[in-house]
């Protein structure tokens, strides 16, 4: 009975669907074909999800954005289209063959973040500032490396760029201390690391998030004072598939820019042009008759030899990745292999070489862990030559009059020690060329991080991660003179041969351990995490040298043991922190976080070993409650915090103590109440975003940074010397900053997305406590005034700047005994005395003030603003990217053409011959190299830093799409162009412009190939 009863019951069952199988179209259980690419690039998109509408049935692509699934639904129907970082897509299906374009998210507000957050949070429920820069923006021009990346992106962020082959350094909303800015700290992968920058690839890059100020960086406590860039690599993608990359980058380097050099010389010359000489190749001034005003002549032989030294040398990166993931797992591993022509020819290139491997396992919904192994080798020969002043390249390539040609070659082959013409300019520093090529010098570091982070989810509400991560670098320069080693005057340490070794370590390791609590209680979400930080450095270092080599080897074993020195050095750091972080959120559109951080370091002696850093900030969305059109999403936000900075090692053994028994000696002792410097903060702003694809961010802040480190002398030394580390006053600084960025059009195959930011900071020194004003280097720092201000001479050049006393004389100037129409300007706009102009004894008439000295404020680094503009134009397979940064004002002593103004190489000797002035007057403008405001020059620029032109190469038209997913060829173009009335090497960076290296510029294609 019961085995009749099944048979009828799956009869019934079974009837309806035989009947519709009778009647149905042959679109039932039809075969769906489709393809799933970027609407901006038309690159395959591999792991998107597929799915029917109201069904369960789903699918994911393959490798090149395909997928088929069968279905027994009738069409037309409604398919599902999802893929992390794109807009969902919801479409009506009428045949069988589907091709589907997704536009990737614009809004910004979508991200999820992680930087000065204790958990990845939705950049909508965050109440503090933040900028995230996408792997696009990094990648479609990559940087020779990750400190490049930056530029024209990130508001209120500056770029320090001294010397142009090398890493850049960054710094984040004004200054910190007295002194100028402090770097910010730097996180990889969520572990704080001694890594630069500079040694990270931009193609292992997914993001780079940059918390500005204090009222973020307050998670990171005493090493946040500077701000926080945390540069998140890549995780593996592509569910079941192996997703591989090959990227090929070929070009030539080349000096953009060097300042312009006399074209003219002043001395007698024969009927061909050759100088007229007397014995021991001595030159004769050509004077005019007057006897002072002097007769140009024309080089006749000019050689270039800042090209001939510094032009078109190679440049080449090769890069592979290789990634795939599953359920369970991801897996992302990549290799880099960079070359930098040499700065110079004799150098070799600069190298540097990285590996990652970045591992994934999920292996249920309660357990997630995270691996990273991390290498980076680099080789910098050019570091023996970065420095800046007289031994750059620069320095003599600039400096050497042109008739010598510093690339001559003697009888073997070699370069010339003293080429022609070297006797006669007998300018006493050696031929660049014949020292590079001589000198054998190399910088090599190898870099290793290997971290790793564990997550388990007791319960919905409740999980706990614990990470941690290893550094270890080995460093090892080496520095080689061969026996007969040539100087201009003999050297006991190089003639005969040198060699130094140096080797240094640097070992660290971070681990953290974290408790997370998140629940919901009606229209609350309520989230409480606990967190214990614990961080330890240590850095040793070991040099050895000697010189009289016995035999032509590189090694300490041959040099004379009477001339050989050795040294070593250590420091270390170790640091503790725990923090709780309580945050809120109501309906979704109000948000509260709160957090304390307390810090334990082994900088600070017992007194202060305990620190405080809090962070309030609060969040509204006004959109959720009010519709304003246009502007589909608006929050408000503020926020307060403070974080700290470090002094150096060794700082709080600081403190003497003074004996005078047989003469004045001094003991060492605690510093036991040096303090934390500090930086408080409050900051407001807002987050919008306009037709649901124009983001904009706009913020102020307020900061105030206290008890800044100095070395300071404790007293009058008589014999011997003492400093101490003490805390020094207070800056303030407040920032302006916008960023704007979106898809400005999206028509067809037409597509825009432009970015741009604003920024302006300023910065003052409020108080130096009870030390007096002091000059530190160029620049004053007394209360008042900005940290950068510069400090020197004055030298009129406007009858307007002088100043006439009660009983009508000139108080600031000629001694204060003549009056003003006893002044004039002459014919190169300086202010002279009328009774000299035209004369021998013609001469620049300086500042003076009897009361304060002849020193004042001259000038000052800050910038008015800056300005950066980034653009990507794509039309179907081409696009056109390019980034603009604009910095506005803001000055720069430019002592190198100072200097070369004292050598008669700068085109200022040229106009001062030119206007009959005798060279005394070109010598008193140079003023002994001093700081002078006629060499304090403005150093506003507008730099067009990068360019491409892309191609998507139709891989299916070439009939190679089996093999490819996709491939694009690419011209690029790096640091192009500069317009800057700055006329030294580079208006870049806020110091002294003396030699430093120029800005290179690459040219390059690029060819990416996807498998």
């Amino acid at each position: 009975m019961k085995q009749r009863l099944r048979m009828w019951l799956m009869a019934i069952l079974l009837l309806p669907l035989h009947i519709f199988s009778q009647n149905a179209t042959s679109t039932i259980n039809s075969v769906l074909h489709g393809r799933v690419t970027d609407l901006k690039t038309g690159t395959p998109l591999a792991g998107a999800s597929i799915s029917i509408k109201n069904t369960t049935h789903s699918v994911v692509t393959d490798g090149q954005g395909k997928f088929t699934f069968r279905t027994g639904q009738k069409l037309p129907y409604i398919l599902i289209v999802t893929y992390i970082g794109y807009k969902p897509q919801t479409i009506t299906v009428a045949a069988e063959d589907v091709e589907i374009k997704l536009e990737e998210l614009a809004n910004q507000l979508e991200d999820v973040v992680v930087t000065g957050v204790a958990e990845g949070t939705s950049r909508k429920k965050l109440s503090f500032a933040l900028t995230k820069v996408s792997t696009e923006q990094l990648n479609t021009v990559p940087a020779t490396d990750a400190s490049q990346s930056l530029r024209g992106k990130v508001a209120g962020l500056q770029i320090d760029q001294a010397a142009g082959n090398q890493g850049a350094t960054v710094y984040l909303r004004g200054a910190k201390s007295i002194n100028g800015n402090i770097a910010p700290l730097l996180v990889v992968d969520g572990f704080v690391t001694g890594l630069g920058l500079s040694d990270l690839n931009p193609q292992d890059i997914e993001s780079i998030e940059v918390v500005k100020g204090a009222a973020a960086s307050a998670l990171y406590g005493t090493r946040g004072e500077g701000g926080v860039i945390q540069v998140i690599t890549k995780k593996g993608r592509g569910l079941n598939k192996v997703n591989i990359t090959i990227d090929n980058e070929y070009g030539i380097s080349n000096v953009q820019r060097t300042p312009p050099t006399s074209q003219y010389h002043f001395y007698k010359v024969n009927a061909d042009g050759s100088f007229v000489l007397s014995s021991g190749n001595n030159r004769t001034l050509d004077l005019k008759d007057n006897g002072f005003s002097l007769n140009q002549h024309p080089y006749t032989k000019y050689n270039d030899n800042v090209n001939n030294m510094l032009s078109n040398n190679p440049y080449f990166t090769n890069f592979i990745s290789v990634s795939t993931a599953g359920e369970k797992y991801n897996l992302y591993a990549s290799f880099q292999n960079q070359s930098k022509g040499g700065i110079a020819g004799p150098i070799s290139p600069d190298t540097r070489r990285t590996a990652l491997l970045n591992v994934g396992f999920k292996p249920n919904k309660n357990i997630e862990a995270e691996v990273t192994v991390q290498y980076f080798n680099r080789n910098t020969p050019s570091s023996s030559l970065s420095s800046s002043g007289a031994g750059s390249v620069l320095y003599s390539a600039l400096l050497y009059e042109p008739f010598i040609d510093l690339t001559e070659r003697q009888a073997d082959g070699k370069y010339a020690f003293k080429p022609f013409g070297f006797d006669i300019q007998k300018f006493n520093v050696g031929n660049p060329f014949y020292q590079l090529s001589y000198r054998e010098y190399s910088n090599i570091s190898n870099n290793f991080l290997i971290g790793g982070r564990l997550k388990y989810k007791f319960s919905k509400k409740l999980s706990a991660e614990v990470s941690g991560a290893f550094q270890n670098e080995y460093a090892e320069t080496e520095d080689y003179y061969p026996v007969g080693y040539q100087t201009l005057t003999p050297e006991v340490t190089r003639n005969n041969g040198y060699y130094g070794l140096s080797n240094d370590r640097i070992a660290s390791k971070n681990g953290q351990l974290q408790l997370n609590y998140n629940d919901h209680f009606g229209d609350f979400d309520f989230g409480v995490n606990l967190k214990s930080v614990y961080e330890e450095s240590r850095v040793t270092g070991i040099s050895a040298s000697g010189y009289n080599l016995s035999a032509p080897v590189k090694s300490l074993n041959v040099v004379e043991a009477a001339t050989r020195s050795n040294s070593s050095s250590w420091s270390q750091l170790v640091n503790y922190g725990y923090f709780l972080n309580i945050k809120s959120a109501w309906k979704n559109k109000v948000f509260l976080d709160v957090l304390g951080r307390l810090d334990l370091s082994s900088r600070f002696g017992s007194d202060v070993a305990t620190a405080f850093f809090p962070r309030a900030s609060v969040a509204y969305r006004i959109t959720e409650d009010v519709d304003l059109g246009v502007v589909t999403d608006l929050k408000i936000r503020a926020a307060y915090g403070q974080a700290g900075s470090l002094p150096s090692f060794g700082a709080k053994e600081s403190r003497v103590s003074l004996s005078s028994s047989g003469g004045v000696s001094y003991t060492r002792r605690d510093n036991t109440d040096l303090t934390r410097a500090v930086t408080s903060e409050v900051e407001v702003g807002i987050d919008a975003v306009l037709f649901n694809r124009i983001n904009i961010q706009a913020n102020y802040a307020r900061a105030t940074s206290k008890n800044d480190f100095i070395s300071v002398p404790p007293f009058p030394p008589t014999t011997g010397t003492a400093s101490i580390w003490d805390n020094l006053g207070e800056v303030r600084s407040s920032s302006y900053e916008l960023e704007i960025n979106g898809n400005v059009i999206n028509k067809g195959k037409w597509q825009w997305n432009a970015g741009a930011t604003f920024s302006r900071v300023r910065s003052k020194i409020t108080s130096l406590g009870d030390v007096p004003e002091f000059t530190s280097g160029d620049f004053r720092k007394a209360a008042g005034i900005s940290p950068y201000s510069y400090y020197g001479y004055s030298i009129l050049t406007n009858l307007s700047q002088l100043q006439v006393d009660d009983k009508g004389f000139v108080s600031n100037a000629a001694g204060g005994t003549l009056r003003p129409d006893e002044f004039t300007v002459n014919k190169l706009g300086f202010v002279v005395l009328k009774s000299q102009i035209g004369t021998a004894a013609e001469t620049p008439v300086f500042y003076q003030n009897a009361a304060t000295g002849n020193n004042k404020v001259i000038g000052d680094a800050q910038a008015d603003f800056q300005v950066g503009f980034s653009n990507t134009v794509s039309w179907g397979p081409f696009s056109l990217y390019a980034v603009l940064d604009w910095k506005q004002g803001g000055q720069k002593y430019n002592e190198t053409v100072n200097y070369l103004t004292y050598q008669y190489r700068s085109t200022f000797t040229d106009r001062a011959v030119a206007a009959g002035l005798p060279l005394p007057f070109t010598t008193a403008v140079f003023n002994a190299q001093q700081t002078t405001d006629y060499w304090i020059e403005n150093s506003g620029y507008v730099s067009l830093r990068e360019v491409s032109l892309g191609y998507q190469l139709p891989v299916q038209k070439l009939g190679v799409g089996r093999v490819l997913k996709g491939a694009r060829l690419s011209l690029i173009g790096r640091n192009l162009y500069t317009w800057t009335d700055f006329t030294g090497v580079t208006p870049e960076g806020w110091d002294i412009d003396f030699y430093a290296y120029p800005i290179f510029r690459t040219f390059s294609g690029r060819l990416t190939l996807n498998f």
